[in-house]
């Protein structure tokens, strides 16, 4: 493998899924080492019986759907930096935080 700002977005998927759990559990916690490196083996496969992330209780279907598109196989099919800051933005347009 190697490292590119697609490959970033991976993580970005992955620690915005620890932000919106309140980092309360860890990525595959129930996983065992093995179990986690064979769902990666399906992943580089694409075969279809990778195991993703499930979405966070206090989690949007649409910030979900962004962290599942983080996630894709092929680092040229997932969103990049830029993408990802207009989403959010767009989300957050109009957001006033209650004092």
């Amino acid at each position: 493998g190697h490292f590119s700002s697609r490959s970033d977005v991976w993580s970005f998927g992955v620690t915005l899924w620890e932000m919106l759990t309140l980092a309360r559990t860890q990525p595959h916690e129930k996983m065992s080492d093995e179990a986690v490196i064979d769902n990666l083996t399906h992943t580089y496969h694409d075969d279809g019986q990778q195991v993703l992330l499930p979405q966070p209780m206090l989690c949007p279907k649409e910030i979900y759907d962004l962290m599942c598109e983080c996630w894709r196989r092929d680092e040229a099919d997932r969103p990049n930096f830029r993408d990802i800051h207009v989403f959010l933005q767009r989300k957050n347009h109009g957001y006033s935080p209650q004092a």
